[in-house]
Order: structure tokens, then sequence, then C-alpha cells
């Protein structure tokens, strides 16, 4: 087989692939596609051309739907049947799937569900949409060693004013201005949610402890902006006096050095980076 020919075949294979999934992302081909994708491939065991790759798109859109429900069964669950194939329909559709790893598939949802006028009328459903998100991303986060409170202990006085955290990367924060979390609370205890809730902010830290497993826990304002300020990469000095805000000043350095301590033993820090001794 000459050069050239090996071209040609390689040129007819790589346009029936687009073809095809030009087919498999919109479902109806038009007028041109359909009659390249009849000219390329032949009907076989007395099944038809439509018939055959009608089954492959089918089967696309299944996987597609039990990707999405395996991510965020308890959006499927708040939304019920109907709804949630409505929305799985919707976001396949405009959102097909550009990922090589459909772990990534969902990462659009919660945006769809802000923008979609069927659904964001309900902000609930994005806040419990990203929420999940949230926790895959805890649980995939790759794995690191994690700082002891001995370590911090054993810094020089000196070094403390300057010292930074460094955080274990399945730390993640969430806040949203819905009842979202309490709502996927009560969907995985088999209970039934309470009426959506958008009376106040709410924050939740999340991340994968020593065991593997996610866990979650809800923030007082002060955690959340000592959270912030130290991923943030804040240091120790400007996190007591980002304090003051919240408690008088002599508690200020205890209120920091006791969350350091839980966070120590939560498996939440990473490492240290202490300031320099001035």
């Amino acid at each position: 087989m000459s050069k050239d020919q090996q071209q040609a075949d390689k040129g007819r294979l790589h346009q029936l692939q687009q073809d095809f999934m030009a087919y498999l992302l919109q479902g109806e081909p038009g007028p041109a596609l359909a009659d390249r994708l009849k000219r390329q491939i032949r009907d076989q065991g007395g099944i038809s051309l439509d018939t055959r790759i009608g089954i492959y798109a089918n089967a696309y859109r299944v996987r597609l739907t039990e990707v999405l429900e395996t991510d965020h069964p308890n959006l499927a669950l708040y939304l019920g049947d109907d709804l949630w194939n409505t929305l799985t329909s919707a976001f396949i559709q405009a959102r097909p799937s550009q990922f090589r790893s459909l772990r990534d598939f969902g990462d659009a949802l919660p945006d769809f569900l802000r923008q979609h006028p069927q659904f964001n009328q309900d902000p609930i459903l994005a806040d419990i949409a990203a929420f999940e998100r949230r926790l895959l991303n805890a649980f995939d986060a790759p794995e690191q060693p994690r700082a002891a409170f001995e370590q911090l202990q054993g810094l020089a006085p000196a070094l403390w004013p300057g010292c930074r955290l460094r955080f274990h990367p399945s730390v993640q924060l969430f806040k949203c201005h819905s009842n979202a979390v309490e709502s996927w609370q009560a969907l995985k205890q088999g209970q039934a949610p309470a009426a959506a809730d958008y009376s106040a902010q709410r924050a939740w830290l999340l991340w994968r402890g020593e065991s593997r497993l996610t866990e979650f826990i809800s923030l007082a304002p002060y955690q959340l902006a000592l959270l912030e300020g130290f991923l943030a990469g804040e240091d120790f000095a400007t996190q007591c006096a980002a304090m003051l805000a919240y408690v008088d000043a002599d508690q200020a350095p205890v209120t920091v050095l006791q969350s350091l301590q839980a966070w120590f033993s939560m498996g939440l820090i990473a490492r240290l980076d202490p300031g320099r001794q001035g």
C-alpha cells in the first residue's frame, strides 16, 4: 500500500470518527452528516443504519446519565425522577462531554443549574450540586504527609509571628446562602429535607481524613475568617489581629492556637512555613 493511500485511509477513518462523534453529540444528524454516515456504515444482520447508530447514541446518553447520578445521588433524590431526567437530558445536550475522563463531566453542572431558566429559580439546586462536587474533589485529592501539632510546638518563639500553614490538598471551603448541606444530610439519612431556606450564609469545611473518609463540618464566622486567611497565605500574627473582630485582644492568640491544634488533629495541615527570626 502506497504512502498516499495510507494517508487517504487515515483521512477517511478520521472523518468517520468525527462524523460518528458528531452524531452522538447531536442526537439527530443533519442531511449532510446523515448522508456521509450512510455512505460509510453498512446495514448488517438485518439491522438498519439508523437502528445501529441509534443504539450507540442511546448507550452514550445512558452512560453519561449514570455518571451524573453516581456523582450527584442526593441532588437526584431532591429533584425526583421526572425533574432529574429533564435536567440530565438538558445538560447532556447543552454540555456534551469534552473530557477524556468522565470524572470531570459534571464539573459544569452547578453553573448550568444557576443559568437554566427551569432550575435557577431554586438556587438550592446549584448549591447541592456544588457541595457534591466539593465532596468529589476532596475524595480525589492527592495524598500528602500531614504535619503534627508537635512540629508547631517545637518552633522557636521568634518564628511564630511569621509562621504560615500549608494545607492538605483535600481541604475545601464551601459557602452558600441556602440550607443545601442540611438538605443533603437529610437525604443521605433517608429523611425528607426541610423547605429551602435562604435566610443566612452558611460555611462548611471539607477534607479527606487520614482514614481516607471524606468529612465536613460547619464553620462559625470566626473559623471561616481564620481558615480563609491561612489558606490565602497569611501568617500567625496577621490572623491573630484578624480575630480582634470576633474576640477580645487577650483571647485572640488563644483562639488561633486552639483552632490550629484542632486542625492538626483533623489532619488538615500538610506542613509549616516558619517565619524568619528577626
